[in-house]
């Protein structure tokens, strides 16, 4: 290697160490700012009333660092906490030197079937398990009934079959849009579907001629105003529109 070669080798170490304790110098200076300029002074919790503002806090502010507003915001976008019960994320966010605003993104939930072992296993639009508690969550989630889920798991669809899934999702996207969700969806062992509401039920039958029967349901609601009994839809088809109404003992003896 030439002389003039080596010189420029040289140079070029010194530059790179020149810049090396440039940014850690800068790093430091900005670090020690941040340290005795960002205390947390100010704290609020938004996106949840499952849990208390205390609660969460101490659950994201777990370290002898995070009462610092600067360090708690870059903590959480470089190590998101998760893994809470009913919560799928944490957002951090600087609301200004000294205040922060913890942002909880509660898990969406449809319904959920009631175990044996005293469990909820809740799950989501989709029909995937999205949680499984000991808490019941009473948000006026749809409840299911007739179906048993063995060993469930979170991240697992609903053990009632791939078919009833569709039916089950393709269900709730059309009660939805009408503003008809029931309080409770039972299955029966043939995977037919009758859905309670307060003083009535409708009873589905299986996922033919879905859409005519919903349509038809609502047909004829507004005539059973203040009636108890169950409307029977599971035998309607284009060539049986024949729809009972079957009363309730109690109010047939009125």
């Amino acid at each position: 290697m030439s002389r003039r070669a080596r010189r420029r080798r040289k140079a070029f170490v010194l530059v790179f160490i020149e810049f090396v304790l440039a940014v850690v110098i800068v790093a430091s200076v900005l670090g020690a700012g941040a340290y005795f300029m960002c205390p947390i002074k100010e704290l609020s919790v938004e996106g949840t009333d499952l849990y208390t503002a205390d609660e969460i806090k101490n659950y994201i502010l777990d370290d002898e660092y995070s009462g610092n507003a600067v360090y708690a915001f870059f903590k959480n976008k470089l190590f998101p906490k998760g893994d809470a019960e009913f919560i799928d994320s944490f957002d951090v966010k600087m609301t200004g030197l000294n205040s922060i605003t913890i942002v909880c993104n509660e898990k969406k939930i449809l319904g959920y079937i009631y175990q044996e072992d005293g469990k909820y296993v809740y799950f989501n639009h989709s029909g995937e398990i999205v949680e499984i508690s000991e808490t019941f969550v009473d948000r006026g989630y749809m409840k299911v009934e007739g179906v048993v889920c063995e060993n469930p798991e979170r991240g697992e669809k609903l053990p009632i079959g791939k078919e009833q899934i569709g039916y089950l999702t393709s269900l709730i996207k059309i009660l939805n849009k009408n503003d008809l969700m029931p309080n409770v969806v039972s299955y029966d062992e043939d995977g037919r579907i009758i859905l309670s509401y307060d003083t009535y039920n409708i009873a589905l039958g299986s996922s033919v001629y879905l859409e005519e029967k919903i349509d038809r349901a609502l047909r004829i609601l507004p005539q059973l105003d203040g009636m108890t009994g169950t409307l029977h839809l599971e035998n309607y088809s284009s060539a049986n529109t024949d729809i009972v109404f079957e009363k309730d003992s109690g109010e047939e003896e009125n």
